[in-house]
């Protein structure tokens, strides 16, 4: 009896370090975690409010190259009518599409990188990733002109974890730059970037340290109004002050649950900025029921509804990351443009549970136009800011 009970537990303690090993050889991680997901990962769909208005993505990337949760975070580059979406493959890369949802570049063999940000920077553009396997901040150059990636010299930069470091989001002040990280545990730690050689190369400052209580993940900050959003996912949206000493008290201004505008998971969180700060909207992935939810981008955050988006006349939902920008990019988006990460792992129809029901396919993301949600929810379209 005794024997067999300890040859049972040697087999799983052998199984388990195997499953150990699986996951950390870049082989076979992949495959390997896409059996963890389909095994283990179960969504409760909550249709979407009735009267929910869905809007047809003006075009789909090319998907990623690996199966399963993979894609889950844009950011977006414009000069002009010029623009580049940089998405991460949370298995491996960071990818770079253009306009046409062509994948053009990628920075590869990298850990996890979960969340992208990108912002020019004293005559550089630099783009950000949290990478979530290896607790650090992965740092690129992006060359608009070849559209490719190069590590900023001194990166990756160590990242503070507590339990794993998930969410990531910029601020550009006046004087400097920031990056923000987010944590499993509930902390978020504000870094500041330094110069720290004639080679380019930087180095981040811890510079102070903020809480919420439950699991966060995406964050964005207001430039001009020196606002950070964070989305605790089971609670809903909170805003801080994004200044290094601005202190600790966050403002819960969008909260999850039923007749509310959100339903957990709060995902993505990006902002339509206006010519004037107290002009745009700010945008948040409504993961549990496949939804986009609209806000004022000035206090106090009305609500000014909800959309859904499809491509072809199949839903995207189970959205993680989005990014938005306004201004004029061109064709369809002389209004603005908003990038939505398509989290589905299953092909089916427009029913979230029937999207784990189908065959396997690989995530993308999807660009759909300003102009069209402003139509569908009646919004104002304030003026937009210089480029």
């Amino acid at each position: 009896m005794v024997r067999g009970s300890l040859i049972v537990l040697g087999a799983l303690i052998l199984a388990f370090g195997a499953l150990i090993v699986a996951l950390e050889n870049p082989s076979t991680k992949g495959p390997v975690r896409c059996w963890l997901q389909e095994t283990l990962y179960t969504q409760e769909w909550q249709e979407a409010p009735a009267g929910t208005p869905v809007i047809e993505a003006v075009r789909t990337t090319e998907p990623v190259r690996d199966m399963c949760d993979a894609a889950d975070d844009p950011a977006i580059w414009q000069a002009g009518e010029t623009f580049f979406v940089l998405g991460t493959n949370k298995q491996r890369s960071l990818n770079v599409y253009d306009a046409a949802g062509k994948l053009v570049s990628r920075a590869d063999d990298l850990g996890a990188p979960n969340n992208v940000d990108m912002r020019d920077w004293e005559g550089r553009v630099l783009a950000f990733a949290s990478d979530k396997d290896d607790a650090q901040i992965e740092g690129f150059v992006f060359d608009p002109g070849a559209g490719a990636l190069d590590p900023i010299a001194g990166a990756p930069f160590a990242a503070v974890a507590e339990d794993e470091v998930y969410g990531l989001c910029l601020y550009k002040s006046a004087a400097a730059l920031y990056v923000f990280t987010t944590d499993k545990s509930g902390l978020i730690v504000q870094y500041r970037l330094e110069p720290v050689g004639a080679d380019g190369s930087m180095a981040v400052r811890e510079v102070r340290r903020l809480r919420v209580a439950t699991q966060p993940e995406a964050c964005a900050v207001d430039d001009a109004a020196s606002a950070l959003y964070v989305g605790e996912e089971d609670i809903g949206v909170w805003r801080f002050d994004a200044r290094e000493h601005g202190g600790d008290r966050g403002v819960l201004i969008a909260k999850t649950g039923n007749e509310r505008p959100l339903t957990a998971d709060v995902e993505g969180l990006a902002i339509y900025a206006g010519e004037e700060p107290d002009q745009g909207y700010l945008i948040a992935s409504s993961q549990g029921d496949n939804t986009f939810a609209v806000f004022d981008r000035a206090a106090p955050h009305r609500f000014r509804g909800r959309f859904q988006v499809a491509h072809r006349g199949t839903l995207i939902g189970d959205t993680d990351g989005i990014a938005v920008r306004s201004g004029d990019l061109g064709g369809e988006f002389e209004s603005g443009l908003m990038v939505i990460q398509d989290g589905f792992i299953r092909t089916g129809g427009r029913e979230g549970a029937q999207a784990q029901a189908g065959e396997r396919r690989q995530q993308r993301f999807a660009y759909v136009a300003w102009a069209d949600i402003a139509a569908a929810l009646d919004l104002e379209r304030p003026p937009l800011p210089a480029r």
